[in-house]
């Protein structure tokens, strides 16, 4: 399997591509403005809109920091105070954004990989009966932490609360019900398994156009303008319609679950490597790793990259905690699992005795 092995990812993202989706990619260009592109571009609307619950879903060109962006401009338009949850990096990315937008809105913040407590949540709202709205991530891919969606939307509908959450980590890798939410952010480069650059956005209303908010984030105007008021890239549109097929399924999300409870439980296995969210009250597709006795987690990155296997763990916040992490993302197998394991065991005990005869350890 070693030999002329193809580069294995279980990265957070961009993640494997199937060889249909890059084909479709690569078709020719056609204009956002034929009947036969826009007939496709509303029929992907649809499909996307009944696997989800949401009743209406939205593509822009760009990532899902700009679906963030656009959900953002959404909430700040109602004029009423809320409460953003964090728990991550991604959380604290949220928070950010609020404030760049000037909303009015307190926060509820978790150390990092702490799962959130509904009961502190439940009381922060008592205390404070003006909010309106709640937001909040459903992965923290920052830490591997799936967030209780269901629970969450119990609560903010008990309070009366517009549910707002990014599902960019979770979209495409587990089931979602978006029936009860009032706006979601998803982007087409993570579980979707297709080219990045489509940001997505979902919501259960048909906003009005809004001057106050830039074109380009306007929601209202993307409704006015039945989805397509701007050049968007038929190429992306097509691979993600490719990749929403092989995706957007409950085989697609069983078999996330099979595999990620496969690699739990084989990772558990492994010696002198802390898995930091076995814990959790909800499984997770996504796994931060710990290496000990001094290991750094870059090194171990590196020799795995060395082996063909490619993970995460070079953004700042993972090199700074000496984390890495593996992603069960996109379409792997248990032969890819097993090479992943075998190297990871492999890697950590070559670098233990290298740290050994250094005199770190």
């Amino acid at each position: 399997m070693e030999k002329d092995y193809k580069i294995l990812n279980f990265t957070t993202g961009p993640v494997k591509l199937s060889d249909e989706v890059r084909t479709t990619f690569g078709r020719l260009p056609v204009s956002h403005r034929l009947p036969e592109f826009m007939k496709m571009f509303h029929q992907l609307q649809k499909k996307v809109s009944k696997s989800t619950g949401a009743k209406h879903v939205s593509f822009f060109t760009g990532s899902g920091t700009l679906a963030n962006e656009v959900m953002i401009a959404q909430i700040k338009s109602l004029g009423e105070k809320g409460i953003v949850l964090s728990n991550g990096e991604f959380g604290n990315k949220i928070i950010n954004q609020c404030n760049r937008q000037k909303l009015d809105f307190i926060t509820y913040k978790k150390e990092w990989g702490n799962e959130f407590d509904l009961n502190e949540i439940e009381n922060l709202v008592k205390k404070n009966d003006d909010l309106k709205w709640l937001l909040f991530v459903h992965s923290e891919s920052s830490t591997g932490c799936i967030n209780n969606l269901e629970r969450i939307i119990e609560l903010a509908k008990k309070y009366k609360l517009k549910i707002c959450v990014d599902v960019i980590s979770s979209f495409c890798n587990r089931h979602l019900n978006l029936n009860d939410i009032f706006l979601a952010s998803a982007s087409s480069g993570k579980g979707v398994a297709s080219f990045a650059g489509v940001a997505i956005v979902f919501s259960n209303h048909i906003p009005e156009p809004n001057n106050s908010i830039p074109t380009y984030l306007d929601l209202g105007y993307y409704f006015k303008k039945e989805g397509i008021p701007f050049t968007i890239s038929s190429n992306l549109i097509f691979a993600l319609n490719t990749a929403i097929d092989q995706t957007l399924n409950e085989s697609h999300f069983e078999q996330i679950k099979i595999l990620s409870k496969y690699l739990s439980d084989e990772l558990k296995g492994i010696e002198n490597l802390e898995i930091l969210n076995l814990n959790y009250h909800l499984p997770s597709h996504i796994f931060t790793l710990k290496p000990n006795h001094q290991i750094c987690s870059v090194d171990l990155g590196e020799a795995l990259f060395r082996k063909n296997i490619e993970t995460s763990f070079n953004s700042q916040y993972l090199v700074e905690r000496n984390h890495l992490q593996i992603a069960v993302m996109g379409e792997h197998t248990f032969e890819e699992i097993n090479y992943l394991i075998k190297n990871v065991r492999e890697e950590i005990e070559i670098l233990k005795k290298e740290t050994l005869r250094s005199g770190s350890y």
